[in-house]
């Protein structure tokens, strides 16, 4: 953790989120960031979030800095070993660490709640920011992965 005054914590996602969490992933900032670059209609995204949080395939945690929600941490299971990671913060609080943070406590929840032995995460090329956020989480370049063309492959292994 930072020695900012402001406090990270992470919570596990609700349905009570969904409104946000698609207000998040449709905002300009956000899927200029993302992988493919699209917006969602409100059909998709709600099943896709019924069933991250219902389900056991994703595992979501709400980003909260001083307690207002300001982003995500996402895992979705790649196999029985591994799964990926996904993290955005809203406008305003990128750059200032809270990502590095974020990232730290949702793959230190995650790594104890789970057996997985690996998170990978697939940034971007382009992305510099992402890229040197995971590697100061602790992330490390990889040879092997499950990112689209276009993307770095970074992991993080269990007991880093």
């Amino acid at each position: 953790m930072s020695t900012r005054a402001e406090t990270i914590t992470l919570r596990p996602a609700m349905m009570q989120d969904v409104e946000t969490v698609f207000a998040w992933r449709n905002s300009p900032f956000i899927v200029a960031r993302g992988s493919f670059q699209k917006t969602v209609t409100w059909e998709e995204h709600l099943q896709w979030f019924r069933e991250t949080v219902t389900g056991s395939q994703r595992k979501m945690l709400i980003v909260l800095v001083n307690g207002q929600p300001v982003g995500q941490v996402r895992f979705d299971r790649v196999d029985d070993d591994t799964m990926a990671i996904s993290v955005y913060l809203i406008e305003g609080h990128t750059g200032r660490g809270f990502g590095v943070d974020a990232i730290h406590v949702g793959c230190d929840i995650l790594f104890s709640d789970s057996s997985v032995a690996r998170v990978v995460a697939c940034v971007r090329e382009d992305n510099v920011e992402a890229q040197s956020g995971f590697c100061k989480a602790g992330f490390v370049p990889s040879g092997t992965g499950h990112c689209p063309a276009g993307h770095l492959t970074l992991e993080l292994r269990r007991g880093r």
